[in-house]
C-alpha cells in the first residue's frame, strides 16, 4: 500500500486532497502539520494518522518521513532542503505550488533525484497544471506560434484558503490602464477583465521552449471593474488595506464558483494565419487542484521514472480526460 504524507494537510487544499485520497481506499494517509493539536483533531475526523512536520524545522523531518512512500507538499517551502531530503531517500515528491521560484529550486534537484531513485512532479493543480497541459495541447499542429496566452478565470463566489488568498495578494502589483484587458474566451463565459499575473506556468513553458507564453488572471465578479482592480492592487501593498482585502476575499462570496482556464494562440498552420482558443471550464478551483494532485499521486504508483518533472512531461491532457469528465470539467475548442 502507498503510504502518503500531506505536508500542510490541515490547510484548505490539503484537507480536500486528504478527503479524496481516503475515499479511494488505495493508500495509508498521514496528515502533516506544525500544529499537532489541529492536525490530530482533523485526522481523527477524517480517519487517518496525524504527523508533526515543520518545513522550518529539519529535526522534524526524519520521523515524519519514516515509512512514507509519497509526499504531497501543499505549502510554499522556504527553500529546497525538505524536497532534497525526500528525493535523497528515493521517495516520490509532489508539489502544488504556483510560485515559480519554489519550482525552480526543486528543478535543480533533478540530478540528485536521478542518482537516488527519487521522483518529483511539479505544476500540479489548476494553474500551473491543467493550464500547462491545455497550452501544450492547443499548440499541436501549429508551424509557428506568435502569441500564447493563458487566462486563469476565478470567481468571487468560490471558497479559497487563507494561503491562496495571501499568495494572490502577494502577487498583485500596481497596474497601468493599458495592462487591464477585456476578455471573452467563449459564448458561455461572461466578458471579464484580465491582468498580468505571476503564475508559474508561463515561466515553466518558457523554459520548455514556448518563449511567447504569458499568463493573466481574470476575476469573474460583478464587483470587478478597471477602477476596482487598480484599487485592489494599491490596497494589497498597505497593511490595513491588505487586511481588509483578505477578510473580504475570505468571507464575501459573490457570484458563482466557476473556475476556468482559457488558452489563446495566434500563429500559422500550413501557411495560414490561425487564432485558436481552448477553454477548460469547471467549478471550485481548490477542488480541481485537489483532484489533479490525487490523480498524480495514484498514477505515480505504477511508474518507475526518476528525476524532477513537470506534469506535462509525464502526461498529456488526454491522459486526464477521465478526471475532467468525473469533475464535470468541459473542454471547449474554437478556432478562427
Amino acid at each position: 500500500m502507498n503510504h502518503i504524507l500531506i505536508v500542510g494537510g490541515t490547510g484548505h487544499v490539503g484537507r480536500l486532497i486528504a478527503t479524496r485520497i481516503l475515499a479511494t481506499g488505495a493508500a495509508s494517509l498521514h496528515l502533516g502539520g506544525r500544529d499537532m493539536t489541529k492536525a490530530t483533531h482533523l485526522a481523527r475526523k477524517l480517519g487517518c494518522a496525524a504527523t508533526h512536520v515543520d518545513l522550518n524545522d529539519p529535526a522534524s523531518w526524519d520521523k515524519a518521513l519514516m515509512g512514507i512512500d509519497t509526499v504531497i507538499t501543499c505549502i510554499d517551502a522556504p527553500d529546497a532542503d525538505f524536497a532534497r531530503t525526500v528525493l535523497t531517500g528515493g521517495l516520490r515528491y509532489i508539489d502544488i505550488s504556483a510560485t515559480d521560484a519554489v519550482l525552480r529550486r526543486i528543478e535543480d534537484l533533478d540530478p540528485l533525484a536521478r542518482e537516488n531513485g527519487g521522483l518529483a512532479v511539479l505544476s500540479v493543480g489548476l494553474a500551473p497544471g491543467l493550464s500547462t497541459l491545455l497550452a501544450e495541447a492547443a499548440c499541436v499542429g501549429f508551424d509557428s506560434v506568435d502569441l500564447l496566452r493563458i487566462h486563469v478565470l476565478l470567481s468571487g463566489g468560490d471558497a479559497h484558503g487563507a494561503a491562496a488568498i495571501d499568495w494572490t495578494l502577494d502577487n498583485l502589483r500596481d497596474l497601468s490602464p493599458g495592462e487591464i484587458e477585456r476578455l471573452r474566451p467563449g459564448s458561455d463565459v461572461p466578458e471579464v477583465l484580465s491582468i498580468p499575473f505571476d503564475f508559474a506556468d508561463q515561466h515553466v513553458l518558457r523554459r520548455q521552449g514556448h518563449t511567447n507564453a504569458a499568463t493573466r488572471l481574470a476575476l469573474i465578479s460583478p464587483l470587478i471593474t478597471r477602477s476596482s482592480l487598480r484599487l485592489m492592487a494599491t490596497l494589497a501593498r498597505r497593511p490595513i488595506g491588505r487586511r481588509l482585502l483578505h477578510w473580504s476575499l475570505s468571507h464575501l462570496r459573490i457570484g458563482s464558483d466557476r473556475a476556468a482556464v482559457a488558452v489563446q494562440l495566434r500563429g500559422r498552420i500550413e501557411g495560414q494565419d490561425v487564432e485558436r482558443w481552448r477553454l477548460l471550464d469547471g467549478r471550485r478551483e481548490a477542488e480541481i487542484t485537489a483532484a489533479v494532485a490525487v490523480f498524480v499521486t495514484l498514477a505515480l504508483a505504477g511508474r518507475t521514472d526518476c528525476g524532477v518533472h513537470h506534469i506535462n512531461e509525464l502526461w498529456t491532457l488526454d491522459d486526464l480526460a477521465p478526471l475532467l469528465r468525473d469533475e464535470g470539467i468541459s473542454l471547449l475548442p474554437t478556432e478562427t
